[in-house]
């Protein structure tokens, strides 16, 4: 380091007296020229003659040819002097025009002590502890290496020669080295009701039933073997078989599902080395365009990584086209294929932000999955073996627009006149629910729930679906043009009867682009 910053001193010490050089300062070594006579001649033009001196070297000549021979060696040693300050003056040109080329293009030894310390996440330590935690880790691998030099082969001076090869730098390489381990296949067997003919097809089959076998993933939350997945991974299923990355298997049970979560609890019994947990992220903090990476078992193919971003936040469930769902979905254009199902979706920081649940059958990237921050709350009480509640009201409803209003109100077929602005418009109720209870009826155009305005169904449904069961809302809607205010209390989603489809009754509404349906 010394070296090298010695030498680049030198460099522009050089440079500067070469740049000196080049200027009109050379003229500064000028001054008194001898020439071989010993006469003083100046290097001006304004110098007056030294008449005494040149009779004192010539004392036969006459005065004219004293000057004459005095103004001849002046004009050559004057001419003389301005080809010595071109010549000077192109030399030092090159030499500097030389030493900066040098300065540029020179390669220099690499640095060490002029590298730039690594970056630290702190304000993601601080929020981690924030809130209480499956796991007390720290991650295993820096999530920022080196941020110096290049990542480039090179051997450093006065060490033992070793090459030292690139670094990796890649954020998803440290993001899957962080998550990946802990992410598991799940392996299950159910049995399911065979058709009555089937037994003569398959002989040796269990009378009136026969095995199906099921695979998903799943990301181990504790080192006391919890893992979280999909609700539908484990459905029905009669044995769940899980398998670590290093190939270490284990006998799963299933402490808690809600199927209207898409969400499961399983427990394994852990032996050998300690079980490695994922770190969790907070889904609140994402943001359209952030990295996203999908590790599973997609289509079979253990520890499969994809990489995108988040296209979309607080997709709801019907927009998603699983209207009976109580979830609002992160939407990702991370290639999630079947296999995926109940495998996380991690951040460039290497925390578990979604679930990965479901995809999009006739589009190409669309993918969804399940917030971290939704899914975490809800195995806490599923950890347990409990059961999570869910409030409704029993009646589907559609998002309705002033320009959908209008266009249906315009259309002479239609016998249903609709409030021209925005609301949730209710479409079918069902019998024996609480919304029947409280009197809902098709039509009715839902502006307010409990104080907060309605501007679409997925904003009724938000609310219902945050509300606790038993609890009496305060709803108001529009029927006929008229205002009024219905109270209804919410039950409970498990003891909801099937909703029925009800019959088609005019044309309800236009289809706009805009609208959305929903079930409460």
């Amino acid at each position: 380091d010394l070296v090298s910053m010695a030498g680049i001193g030198m460099m522009r010490l050089v440079t500067s007296i070469a740049l000196t050089l080049s200027g009109n300062q050379v003229l500064a070594f000028g001054g008194i020229i001898r020439s071989s006579t010993s006469v003083p001649v100046l290097c001006s033009r304004a110098t007056p003659v030294p008449l005494a001196s040149l009779r004192a070297h010539s004392p036969s000549a006459s005065d004219d040819d004293r000057l004459a021979v005095w103004r001849h060696a002046h004009v050559a040693m004057h001419r003389a002097v301005q080809r010595s300050v071109v010549v000077v003056r192109s030399v030092a040109q090159k030499v500097a025009l030389t030493l900066l080329t040098l300065m540029v293009c020179m390669p220099f030894s690499p640095s060490y002590s002029l590298a730039l310390p690594a970056i630290e996440p702190p304000a993601i330590e601080a929020q981690a502890s924030s809130r209480p935690r499956y796991y007390e880790q720290a991650l295993s691998t820096p999530l920022v290496t080196e941020t110096a030099m290049p990542a480039v082969a090179l051997r450093l001076p006065g060490l033992d020669g070793t090459l030292i090869g690139r670094r990796k730098t890649s954020f998803v390489t440290a993001a899957v080295q962080a998550v990946g381990p802990a992410v598991v296949r799940i392996d299950t067997e159910r049995l399911v009701d065979r058709p009555a003919l089937e037994g003569y097809l398959v002989p040796g089959s269990p009378d009136g039933q026969r095995k199906e076998s099921g695979q998903g993933s799943g990301v181990i939350l504790s080192e006391d073997g919890l893992i979280m997945t999909n609700a539908h991974v484990v459905k029905n299923a009669a044995r769940v078989t899980v398998t670590l990355i290093d190939g270490r298997t284990f006998e799963g049970v299933v402490k808690g599902s809600d199927d209207f979560m898409d969400l499961a609890a399983i427990r394994i019994t852990p032996s050998g080395k300690p079980l490695p947990t994922a770190p969790l992220g907070r889904s609140g903090e994402l943001q359209v365009g952030d990295w996203a990476i999908a590790i599973g078992n997609a289509v079979g193919l253990d520890s499969t990584v994809t990489l995108g971003i988040i296209s979309s936040l607080s997709r709801s469930a019907a927009e998603v086209g699983i209207p009976n769902k109580k979830v609002n979905f992160i939407q990702t254009d991370t290639a999630i294929n079947p296999g995926n199902s109940g495998g996380p979706l991690v951040n460039e920081f290497g925390e578990v932000i979604g679930i990965n649940t479901a995809i999009r059958a006739n589009a190409a990237g669309i993918g969804f999955a399940i917030p971290i921050d939704t899914a975490e709350l809800a195995m806490k009480t599923l950890a347990t073996g409990k059961t999570i509640r869910h409030a409704y009201l029993g009646f589907t409803m559609l998002s309705l627009t002033p320009d959908a209003a209008r266009l249906n109100n315009e259309d002479k077929k239609v016998n249903v006149v609709l409030p021209q602005q925005y609301g949730a418009l209710v479409l079918v109720v069902g019998p024996d629910t609480p919304a029947a209870r409280a009197g809902f009826r098709r039509f009715d155009l839902i502006t307010e729930i409990g104080g907060t305005a309605i501007k679409s169904a997925a904003d009724a449904q938000d609310l219902v679906d945050k509300a606790q069961v038993g609890v009496t809302l305060q709803v108001k809607v529009i029927r006929d043009q008229k205002l009024m205010t219905l109270e209804a209390v919410t039950g409970d989603l498990a003891d909801a009867p099937r909703v029925p489809e009800g019959k088609k009754e005019g044309r309800v509404p236009p289809k706009d682009g805009r609208t959305e349906g929903s079930s409460s």
